[in-house]
């Protein structure tokens, strides 16, 4: 019965997107000490998006998904998914790159180009706290079990990346295929700092859930940079992964060799984390002991920082998710 309350209000949500009358998922916070705002402000929302909470019977966390809806329909081998992490803070960024349905006021040249771009829908998965970035929730989620030292000095929960895997593929897939036509060979897990991590261990352990990764900035030194000393022999596994098809991974130069520290203790922690070697390493060891015909791309990027890659990842992932 829950289950039933649950798909029926998003089926409803769809229909009130179609008669233009969508709510979000919570209202706006209104800002300490300002004057009381006109009661006809209403909340901030995406165009051609929806929202619903939901929790995990694996995680035990509720999440708040955001759908972007494709411009149009579905090929006949379905739509291509991208599924975005920290999705409150990476589906914003993308709505400057998703393409638009159509209309009759668009110039003939106009309308060609959207017909020739690819179609595909955009999970957002973010935390129901309303926050771009959940801090312990997203620390809890995104990094695997470890006995090392975590390295993390925000959060002390740590080590659910498999049950959250299992919320991505067996609750919250099966949910979204209930509406859309989904192609089962063209899915593209998309990460940024922990969701990097997050996307990279998914490739070397379980690699048969996605097709095409985009890991930008992954947090690499988690648990004393656990995840690529295992790199190696996870490859021998890899050898005869079949779905992957497609990796791109991507770091500022900054990240480690900024052109100045801003202070001793954050020059130890670049020097400690080592987010551009790490990166470049763990592309190069796929690259050589990697499945054969899997494309690897990296790139370091001068003058970006952390919160740069987000943004650089955000806005071509969706080329990289959808084309053919």
């Amino acid at each position: 019965m829950k289950h039933f309350s649950f798909t029926s209000t998003l089926m409803a949500s769809l229909l009130m997107l179609l008669a233009g009358l969508m709510p979000l998922a919570g209202q706006a916070e209104v800002p300490f000490n300002i004057t009381p705002l006109p009661s006809h402000w209403a909340p901030a929302q995406l165009s051609r998006s929806l929202s619903f909470d939901m929790t995990s019977s694996y995680t035990g966390q509720q999440y708040r998904i955001v759908l972007s809806l494709p411009h149009k329909a579905a090929p006949a081998t379905g739509y291509p998914v991208l599924w975005a992490l920290d999705g409150l803070a990476s589906v914003p960024f993308m709505e400057v790159a998703r393409a638009r349905p159509a209309s009759s006021n668009d110039s003939a040249q106009w309308r060609k180009k959207i017909g020739e771009e690819p179609a595909g829908l955009i999970v957002g998965i973010g935390y129901a706290s309303g926050d771009p970035f959940d801090v312990n929730a997203r620390a809890q989620d995104y990094t695997p079990a470890t006995t090392a030292n975590t390295g993390d000095s925000f959060s002390s929960k740590h080590g659910g990346n498999e049950a959250f895997l299992k919320f991505l593929t067996l609750e919250l897939r099966p949910l979204i295929a209930q509406y859309f036509a989904l192609n089962p060979q063209q899915n593209t897990l998309f990460g940024f700092s922990y969701g990097g991590l997050f996307a990279l261990n998914t490739l070397s352990t379980a690699p048969q859930h996605f097709q095409r990764y985009w890991a930008a900035s992954p947090s690499l030194w988690f648990g004393e940079h656990q995840t690529i000393k295992l790199l190696p022999a996870r490859l021998q596994t890899l050898q005869h992964a079949q779905a992957i098809t497609r990796v791109m991974i991507t770091v500022g130069k900054n990240e480690q060799y900024p052109p100045s520290f801003a202070s001793a203790e954050e020059q130890t922690k670049l020097q400690t984390r080592t987010m551009v070697d790490n990166a470049e390493a763990f592309a190069r060891q796929l690259k050589q002991g990697g499945p054969a015909g899997i494309d690897v791309q990296s790139q370091t990027l001068a003058d970006h920082d952390h919160l740069d890659m987000l943004a650089h990842g955000a806005r071509r992932v969706i080329e990289f998710a959808f084309a053919p």
